[in-house]
């Protein structure tokens, strides 16, 4: 069975995905295969929910910038005989159309090289744990909240920036934790481990703020209690409610 609604970078004239979702037990063998396709440690740096859920609608692999850069891949791949047209570059990124299991009659998945510092990025783009309705950008979103409120920016690039001089402060995981949360990296994994923690702080209100505007917009709201958090019937029932 072919699961589409995949990444959305290569479509045909149409306007259709050429890429599809895949597997969760095939996500290591495809990147370990492109590892041996490109010589890079890349099973090491799966990022956000890449291999974590049933499927994934694509392949988010961190890459060390200071070792490799963006061209350099591209050149290396188009070496390897990867058709120009299956790769692209954007932001920090280099997208490629790659073969499941490396063989083209598996169908293709997107892959996205994502080119950074990697142990960074494991923190930041950590990915929604599986069954929730929160995907990693809600997460930034409601980072980006609370650090307003402190009189700071957040950044998944760059970390903890003052709003005053736009300078970065840190880019320390537990510091970021420290100062936005009151407490460990392990309470910034989620949208819900995030409200766990600061649900009781007597500024919560003006700390989630911004979210719950942006999360309006998406038709969702915040896991305001542990009535409403995932694995209890009161919270897909607020998510359904909202939804309809």
């Amino acid at each position: 069975m072919i699961l589409l609604e995949g990444g959305n970078v290569f479509k045909n004239e149409k306007g259709e995905p050429l890429t599809q979702r895949i597997t969760r037990d095939n996500v290591v063998p495809t990147v370990q295969w492109l590892e041996r396709l490109t010589g890079l440690n890349l099973v090491d740096n799966m990022l956000g929910s890449t291999g974590r859920k049933e499927t994934s609608g694509d392949l988010d692999l961190g890459v060390d910038e200071t070792k490799i850069d963006k061209q350099t891949l591209i050149n290396q791949l188009l070496g390897k005989k990867v058709k120009a047209e299956d790769l692209r570059k954007s932001g920090d990124s280099v997208h490629y159309k790659a073969p499941i299991l490396g063989d083209e009659a598996n169908g293709y998945v997107q892959v996205d090289f994502m080119f950074g510092d990697p142990e960074w990025q494991k923190f930041s783009l950590t990915g929604s744990p599986e069954g929730s309705p929160y995907k990693g950008l809600h997460r930034h979103i409601l980072l980006s909240s609370i650090a307003k409120f402190y009189g700071l920016k957040w950044s998944q690039k760059y970390g903890l920036i003052s709003r005053a001089s736009n300078e970065v402060i840190t880019k320390d995981p537990q510091e970021i934790a420290d100062k936005l949360l009151g407490g460990t990296v392990k309470d910034m994994q989620s949208v819900e481990s995030i409200i766990r923690k600061i649900k009781n702080d007597p500024n919560y209100e003006q700390l989630v703020k911004d979210a719950k505007e942006s999360f309006e917009k998406a038709q969702l709201v915040l896991p305001e209690d542990r009535a409403c958090l995932p694995g209890t019937g009161e919270w897909f029932r607020q998510i359904l409610t909202k939804s309809v």
